[in-house]
């Protein structure tokens, strides 16, 4: 950091807790902090204890979130918490960054409470004591997220960590414990309180009831320690660790907080200065920079949509003809018409409601069930029942104009891991359905239930208890001010006191005759399934007038309701992403939390949801050919039946289960396929089965996915006109390379792999044209990571046998946990320091293999021509109990961001 003076914090970087904090109270710091230290210390003695700090609140039903609640605070000191910590009050002052969704450890904090009072049961009682917090609001969640949580977890590591057994190698749990002991040394506590925990210690050799009373000894060693030193020795580290981070960024200066405030320094700015960066500015004695922007409140949604609505007034306000209106309006909205996306399809909905509306009304015993009428089911090829769901009955009973425009309308999607194209959408009646929401669940449910409680053969649901099982969508509804009325479930109730007898149902019915001596008769055999009960329109009606008189009264409202709360909360998160990055969000930053609004109200077109909230597109999207021509039912079907799919009756049920069940992989297959044809449109070439993700699925083959896979390929390559690439050996990579680099014997082409030894490996990236940060992520045989621990980069050099130093990651193989399948190394251009570079021909990188037992390889892609910033060099992979490396090169033009999605990294990290 460059800087013309000295100041006071530099020389706490490196130095002791105890010498820091001295520094601290020279430079007069040490007051801003003098309440906080005292309530953690405080509520730290207390939970030392054994009483409770905290407390989760369960949320009930399906759709219910959790909550949080700090124990044993005074009147004052929630006051002062809420000002501090709440989430509204530390947005105003800048802190944008603080997560949307939360899992809370509160048996964290209540460890030594748990430890006193159920010793034999702490480690199940502490992680059950976790809160997942959907939307973050309160002042508490965000004190145990930011402050206690952090505290606690360092303190109680030595009980966490036996609690969870041994991890990796003797190497591993040796650095484990000794990591453990410097952190237990920097809060001033001796070696004595690890005596029995430690690497060694002969922690194996106590019984349960000895671990219990190690545990216990341990918890009275730290209740016997000042509290409030180990709190401001904890809070020092933290903020040394800010301290770090600002001196990093800030090599010209002062630094920006987006470019300072990590993932994991952004709790100790929540925690320790109440999420004002200008307060952490003030600590540090340095100015804001000159760019520095502090988001105090966002700006009010503004919508761009209804504008054509009003266009004979603008013309006459402006003075022109009202044509020309509608053909501004036409080119600022991209589109044929002056109609926006949104209000087109608002109009369609009202549309299909009618239809839908009349379907149900003049529906009359002995039609076939409506079930089908509305497409939010599995795709059945399999199982085959007359008296239950009828596949695509819209297109059998609705009018083939509305059929017609929900094809149209809801034809395309976006993929969220895929923002750059815009693809097919094989079911547009589901996204159709998902559009409407829960008014067509509650609507069409009850429709349902009347009928199968009067026509059979059996319902879910009883006549008086449909308030009950549709709570979910009539809360909804309520929510969204466009109530059900109670009249209704009382004539129902009424209704259901009127219907007839039940009466059996006959599926079948034969008389054989019977000779005896003494005469003959005949012996009627029947076979019945479920039953009837007279009065179905009498109920039919009453359903048919009060969803009438909802529509009437709240359709048009509940629509608008509809698209504007989706495109409300988009922009919300388009202004808070600003807010907190200082700059708007990538594409496939956008899709993250604008996908599911513009596949229901904008087709998929990402550029037409930014112009609706009145934004520009970060990028344009392409729209590749359609390969899926045909409705998706009837391709999947088709799939089906090339794959050996046959109807499955009751007979083949009962007497080859297994065929049955074979059968019914085969229809799951089927309806896959028309993810695996979205993903081909998207990427360009047919998917990987790690980008499908094949192990998702039972292959019902002898050879299982490593046999089903290519005849499924095969099937959709016929059914598409396309064709499936075939497969390259280690063979052909090779020959791919010039002729003086085989001869060496150690070029890996493209998509080559070699064997390794089981032994360290180092890989080294040396680019030319550009420098480049070299990373290296762990993933499981899923392709995920376990957590965002598995990145290990500059700020994250170590993890599970992986580590950074400059170009090279080196991976110690022994060591790899047995849950890790493959070790991907990561080649990025830092695009803060370099915003306009990609690899191309002028900026290149080379990846060099090597081993102590003298294996040498190495792998040069050609020159990337797509703008790419991030690739994947190579591959560290698991095969049977060996290891053997990949020359992947795969490039990403959506930076850090795309990969991370793809490795299931949280993209903010």
């Amino acid at each position: 950091m460059a800087s013309d003076e000295p100041r006071w914090w530099q020389p706490v970087i490196g130095a002791s807790p105890d010498e820091g904090l001295a520094l601290e109270a020279a430079a007069g710091q040490h007051q801003r902090f003098a309440e906080l230290d005292a309530l953690a210390g405080r509520l730290l003695a207390a939970a030392l204890r054994g009483q409770r700090v905290a407390s989760v609140i369960r949320g009930q039903g399906p759709q219910a979130v959790d909550s949080v609640e700090v124990l044993g605070l005074s009147g004052s000191e929630k006051a002062w918490c809420a000002e501090k910590f709440g989430v509204r009050e530390q947005q105003q002052r800048g802190a944008w960054y603080l997560p949307q969704k939360l899992s809370v450890k509160a048996g964290a904090v209540n460890l030594p409470h748990l430890l006193r009072e159920h010793p034999a049961h702490v480690v199940t009682l502490a992680t059950d004591d976790t809160a997942r917090v959907s939307v973050v609001e309160g002042a508490d969640a965000v004190l145990l997220w930011a402050l206690l949580v952090p505290l606690f977890e360092t303190l109680l590591e030595p009980v966490r960590v036996r609690a969870t057994g041994p991890a990796g190698t003797v190497e591993d749990q040796q650095k484990q414990w000794a990591g453990v002991e410097e952190r237990y040394r920097l809060l001033g506590l001796g070696r004595d309180a690890l005596e029995e925990f430690r690497f060694g210690g002969g922690w194996h050799r106590l019984d349960r009831r000895g671990q219990q009373r190690a545990r216990l000894r341990l918890l009275d060693t730290l209740t016997a320690t000042d509290s409030l030193q180990l709190v401001t020795r904890h809070r020092i580290q933290q903020t040394q660790a800010l301290m770090a981070g600002f001196a990093k960024k800030a090599k010209a200066g002062t630094a920006l907080a987006r470019r300072v405030l990590t993932r994991a320094l952004q709790p100790v700015v929540s925690g320790y200065f109440a999420g004002d960066w200008l307060t952490v500015l003030d600590y540090l004695q340095a100015p804001p920079h000159s760019d520095e922007e502090v988001v105090t409140a966002l700006p009010e949604p503004r919508l761009y949509v209804g504008m054509s609505a009003q266009a004979a007034g603008m013309a006459a306000e402006a003075g022109i003809p009202e044509d020309e209106i509608h053909a501004m309006l036409a080119a600022f909205l991209g589109g044929p018409t002056s109609l926006s996306p949104v209000e087109e399809r608002a109009a369609a909905l009202r549309d299909w409601w009618t239809a839908f509306d009349h379907t149900h009304a003049v529906q009359r015993p002995g039609m076939r069930p409506l079930w089908g009428l509305v497409d939010n089911e599995l795709m059945s090829f399999a199982w085959q029942d007359d008296q239950g769901i009828t596949q695509q009955l819209y297109r059998q009973v609705l009018p083939a104009s509305s059929n017609e425009q929900v094809d149209r309308l809801w034809q395309s999607v976006t993929l969220q891991r895929h923002p750059g194209t815009i693809v097919s959408n094989p079911r547009p009646h589901q996204l159709m359905a998902q559009t409407l929401g829960p008014a067509l669940e509650f609507w069409h449910g009850v429709a349902l239930t009347a009928w199968f409680v009067c026509e059979g053969p059996y319902s879910r649901a009883t006549l008086s208890g449909v308030a009950d099982y549709y709570s979910r969508p009539l809360d909804a509804l309520r929510a969204a001010g466009c109530p059900v009325s109670p009249d209704l479930f009382e004539e129902l109730r009424i209704a259901e006191r009127h219907l007839g007898p039940e009466e059996e149902i006959v599926r079948e019915r034969r008389e054989l005759p019977v000779d005896t001596e003494i005469g003959s008769f005949a012996l009627t055999m029947s076979h019945s399934s479920g039953s009837r009960r007279e009065g179905f329109e009498r109920v039919r009606d009453i359903v048919t007038r009060h969803r009438r008189g909802w529509a009437e009264q709240y359709l048009d409202a509940y629509l608008k309701g509809r698209w504007r709360a989706a495109l409300e909360d988009v922009a919300r998160a388009h202004h808070r992403f600003v807010a907190a990055k200082g700059k708007p969000p990538t594409l496939i930053q956008f899709a993250q939390f604008a996908t599911s609004a513009a596949n229901q109200w904008t087709g998929g077109d990402l550029g037409a949801l930014y112009t609706a909230i009145g934004e520009p597109a970060a990028a344009q999207q392409q729209r590749p050919a359609r390969l899926l021509t045909s409705d998706g039912h009837v391709f999947a079907e088709r799939v089906y039946t090339a794959l050996g799919g046959a109807a499955v009756d009751n007979d083949l049920r009962m007497n080859q289960p297994e065929e049955a069940q074979r059968q019914w992989q085969l229809s799951r297959l089927a309806e896959e396929s028309l993810h695996y044809v979205q993903l081909y449109e998207a990427l360009g070439h047919p998917p990987t089965p790690k980008q499908f993700g094949a192990h998702r699925l039972a292959w019902p083959w002898p050879g299982e996915e490593a046999q089903g896979w290519p005849l499924f390929q095969d099937t959709l390559a016929a059914l598409t006109g396309t064709s499936r690439p075939a497969e390259a050996s280690d063979a052909d990579a090779v020959k791919a390379a010039p002729e003086s680099q085989r001869e060496a014997g150690n070029v890996l082409g493209k998509g080559a792999n070699a064997h390794l030894s089981s032994e360290r490996v180092m890989v080294r990236v040396t680019a030319t044209g550009t420098p480049v940060d070299v990373s290296a992520v762990l993933l499981t045989r899923h392709g995920k990571v376990r957590s965002d621990q598995d990145l290990v980069f500059y700020n994250h050099p170590h993890h599970d046998g992986v580590r950074t130093d400059g170009d090279i990651v080196t991976v110690e193989l022994p060591e790899i946990p047995d849950d890790i399948h493959t070790v991907a190394v990561i080649a990025s251009i830092d695009l803060e320091s370099q915003p306009v570079a990609v690899f191309d021909q002028h900026s290149t990188w080379r990846a060099d293999i090597t081993q102590p037992s003298g294996e040498r390889l190495s792998f040069e892609p050609a020159p990337f021509v797509s703008r790419e910033t991030v690739a994947i060099a190579v591959e560290v992979y698991r095969l049977y109990s060996g290891w053997k490396v990949r020359a992947v090169g795969q490039g990403y033009d959506t930076g850090l961001a795309g990969l991370a999605a793809d490795y299931g990294i949280n993209v903010d990290s």
